[in-house]
């Protein structure tokens, strides 16, 4: 089976990849947005148990609000 940090890396592409997708950017810039923000470490593994159950619209939005809480979006 698949270890739990194999999890947590496809949970963090699966994020990484639906936000580029709703902000309209490149994941490559996602990447470097929560990697700046330590959102990624600070985050979205922390949170991985209850955020990975949760659907796709949720995640996206409640990322995209840690993010503005951050300054990491001004949009």
């Amino acid at each position: 089976g698949e270890s739990m940090d194999e999890k947590k890396l496809e949970f963090t592409i699966f994020c990484i990849e639906s936000l580029a997708e709703k902000l309209g950017i490149s994941a490559k810039e996602v990447y470097k947005i929560i990697t700046d923000t330590d959102t990624l470490d600070n985050y979205i593994i922390p949170c991985y148990e209850p955020l990975h159950s949760q659907s796709k619209k949720y995640i996206v939005e409640d990322l995209i609000e840690v993010l503005r809480e951050r300054g990491a979006l001004s949009w």
